[in-house]
């Protein structure tokens, strides 16, 4: 190879090596965090759908970080318990809150008196996955339809009950959502859990329960109840045979959801470092499968999203309570 050649070659291999590293700065999260164990406080109990997500979740940003990640449980109190915690505690940017929707959306109007204000006092860091509701109805019953379920209230209004699991949870306040768009009343009566609302409707106590995927789905594999529709917004890609209420009331889009939230002052680069690296782990093949069967899909948004997200969310819910006349514990 002559001299000229050499040269050229080796610019060539200069030119490709600086325009890797360019692509990998711009796509590569902050550096310098986390820098010890990060804490995910959860304030639901272990076991439960919040707890367990945040666990996979955990496992695999624990071996990304070279950091553990060590998951908090702090129920009670609609999640003020937990999140309060974090709030008096100290804000060292490796303290965060990994919260279900209704801690976030109906917690700040259920309760006289608290020391937390989650609009105050934390700010979003990134939304993890969403789960539409889920409607169904004893396996054996006639209704197969949204159109059928809305019929057969509008014919028998007294004896037409709706269960749904917690006085002003999602699910419940889900039932008026879809009363108000059907123009007919829907007889409403949460249970203290899932279970017992399930039971219901098993029992034929009840027509109609309303909840999450995740408790009615193995009862509708087992061949106690069908499934009549979710409140997505279309058909969801894993599972095509089930109807979306939105079919048949346009707009009609209810979920669940999970995310992170930090106190205020928690650094922007912490905040950006998680958001990113969330947004890489939930979308890992293992994960999205794990979530699946839990009835949830991964979704990301910036911070900043995020936050629109949730406020908005908020302020639906706000609207729903005081349509309903719920008032503060």
């Amino acid at each position: 190879m002559t001299s000229l050649k050499r040269r050229t070659a080796l610019a060539v291999c200069a030119a490709a090596l600086l325009a890797n590293g360019v692509a990998q700065a711009q796509t590569a999260a902050p550096a310098g965090w986390p820098t010890k164990p990060v804490r995910l406080w959860v304030p639901s109990p272990a076991g439960t759908a919040p707890d367990i997500v945040a666990r996979v979740m955990g496992d695999k940003l624990s071996k990304l970080w070279g950091q553990p990640v060590i998951v908090e449980n702090r129920p009670g109190a609609g999640g003020n318990i937990g999140l309060g915690a974090i709030k008096s505690g100290t804000q060292d940017d490796h303290t965060f809150a990994f919260v279900p929707a209704s801690v976030l959306t109906l917690t700040p109007y259920m309760f006289k008196s608290t020391q937390v204000d989650v609009v105050r006092d934390f700010v979003p860091v990134a939304l993890v996955a969403e789960g539409p509701m889920m409607m169904a109805v004893n396996a054996t019953s006639a209704m197969n339809t949204v159109a059928d379920v809305i019929a057969q209230a509008r014919k028998s209004p007294d004896t037409f009950v709706v269960t749904s699991p917690f006085i002003y949870s999602v699910p419940h306040l889900t039932v008026e959502v879809l009363a108000k768009a059907a123009g007919v009343p829907l007889r409403s009566v949460p249970y203290t859990n899932s279970g017992a609302a399930i039971a219901a409707v098993m029992n034929n106590d009840a027509q109609l329960i309303i909840d999450g995927i995740p408790p009615i789905e193995p009862m509708v594999k087992g061949g106690k109840l069908k499934a009549i529709a979710l409140f997505s917004d279309g058909r969801m890609a894993n599972r095509p045979q089930t109807a979306a209420v939105s079919e048949t009331y346009p707009g009609m889009v209810v979920n669940g959801w999970f995310g992170i939230v930090a106190p205020k002052g928690t650094s922007d680069k912490a905040i950006e470092r998680i958001n990113l690296d969330v947004a890489k782990v939930v979308r890992e093949p293992e994960l999205t499968e794990r979530f699946d069967s839990f009835g949830v899909y991964a979704k990301s948004m910036t911070p900043a999203q995020f936050g629109k997200y949730w406020t908005d969310d908020r302020l639906r819910w706000e609207k729903v309570l005081q349509d309903v006349g719920a008032k503060p514990q």
